[in-house]
């Protein structure tokens, strides 16, 4: 049976955990003006910097699986599994997304809200946390000739590759952005997701030598941490006020060490499932995708139904009642719709 390497799935679920905080501080942020709020404002950003890890986590995590040497994947495969339970996800939660999100501008529903929400699936103007699902299916298709040219280059212009995709899409929009300076050839950013895509690529290969003795993974979680602690001192006492993305330097180094030091901490791994069934992590990774899926139900209703937001009370308590509290009920869901056979089967 194939090994299965648990590091995977605590990695997976600390990764949906930390998006679902992720989007219950941007939920408020984008829909709030933030200027009466400067405390808030500086807590809401601070936890941005020390979650925004979570989606090039997810990335390296199918760069892992997927372009590893030994995974034998051939487009079709890659068209009929991966690419399909996309596509179902996306039409059979993006549509009720955008037919709620019609319903709540409109306050009725008509009819033709059905049609046109299939529209805007199609021109990807569902919620906004779907964008994910259409970036997943690009690298899926990408997936089989991207292997095909992996296997062929040396390693050092593999290295070369992401050191030239690094500078493009992270290094120099930020510079620019920091600066105020349009002269400073910054590309859009998307192309960073292609980068960690490849470096999930890199663990696959290079991973052992973490794995020799605990040092490795000391180093990187303790270079992890001191980063996190500067990246949280530069927001609460520095001042700094940039609002960063997944392709920002610090984002950038910072989910590279935290995925290092999780590829470290796989000592011995495990072949197929262990006799005592799923461990908790596993079956936590089950409900992981779910969870991404349905987890803003429960944040629109409270900011844009009940309009109760984390701002609404003292926020030292407010954002771990209202993150857990919608981590909880999109768990339970999540189980729930798991226990539905062809959903499990053909999207979760």
């Amino acid at each position: 049976m194939k090994e299965r390497e648990a590091f995977l799935d605590k990695m997976r679920v600390a990764a949906t955990c930390a998006v679902v905080l992720l989007h219950t501080v941007t939920g408020v942020m984008d829909t709030t003006d933030m200027g009466p709020y400067p405390a808030e404002q500086k807590v809401f950003l601070a936890a941005m910097d020390l979650i925004c890890w979570c989606v090039p986590v997810f990335l390296m995590i199918s760069g892992y699986l997927f372009l590893a040497p030994e995974k034998n994947i051939r487009f079709g495969d890659m068209l009929r599994k991966h690419c399909r339970r996309m596509m179902l996800a996306l039409f059979l939660f993006g549509v009720p997304y955008a037919c709620l999100e019609q319903m709540m501008t409109e306050r009725c529903f008509r009819p033709g809200m059905a049609w046109e929400a299939v529209l805007m699936v199609l021109r990807g103007e569902s919620w906004s946390h779907m964008w994910y699902l259409y970036l997943i299916l690009v690298l899926y298709l990408v997936t089989p000739p991207l292997k095909w040219a992996l296997a062929r280059l040396p390693m050092g212009a593999v290295y070369g590759l992401e050191a030239a995709l690094a500078s493009a899409f992270s290094l120099l929009p930020y510079l620019s952005r920091l600066f105020g300076r349009a002269d400073i050839a910054a590309l859009p950013d998307w192309g960073i997701y292609f980068f960690y895509y490849i470096c999930g690529y890199l663990f696959a290969v290079h991973g052992r030598c973490l794995r020799k003795g605990p040092w490795p993974g000391r180093i990187l979680a303790g270079l992890a941490a001191l980063l996190a602690a500067g990246m949280a001192l530069s927001r609460t006492a520095g001042g700094f006020a940039m609002r960063i993305a997944y392709n920002y330097p610090f984002i950038v180094l910072l989910s590279l060490l935290l995925f290092g030091w999780g590829v470290s901490t796989e000592q011995k791994p495990r072949k197929g499932q262990r006799p005592g069934g799923l461990s908790f992590w596993e079956r936590a990774a089950e409900l992981s995708f779910a969870v991404y899926l349905i987890h803003p139900v429960f944040l629109n209703i409270a900011y844009k139904l009940f309009h109760v937001t984390p701002l609404s009370f003292p926020i030292g308590v407010s954002l771990p009642v209202f993150f857990l509290g919608t981590l909880l009920l999109s768990a339970a869901g999540a189980w729930v719709l798991r226990k539905i056979a062809p959903l499990r089967k053909y999207v979760l």
